[in-house]
């Protein structure tokens, strides 16, 4: 399999540390992690997303809900 580098926070690095189990690579940290279906809500105070980048998350998502809302009122006339 090829390999890329890709830098990641300190911050970050040391929560895929906390999740390694024995004998499991990074990669396999990523790639177990990335198999669960996490709510965006699991990851906040994990110092994944900070609650500053949460509840800007929390505005675009109520923004695009209200946008989508508005057009299927549109469709439906």
């Amino acid at each position: 399999m090829e390999e890329i580098k890709i830098s990641i926070a300190k911050d970050v690095y040391k929560v895929l540390l906390m999740e390694k189990k024995a004998k499991e690579s990074l990669d396999d940290v990523i790639l177990r992690l990335s198999a669960k279906n996490l709510c965006i809500e699991e990851v906040v105070g994990t110092q994944i997303l900070s609650r500053e980048d949460w509840d800007k998350v929390k505005l675009e998502l109520k923004r695009v809900s209200n946008l989508t809302l508005k057009k299927l009122d549109k469709e439906q006339v």
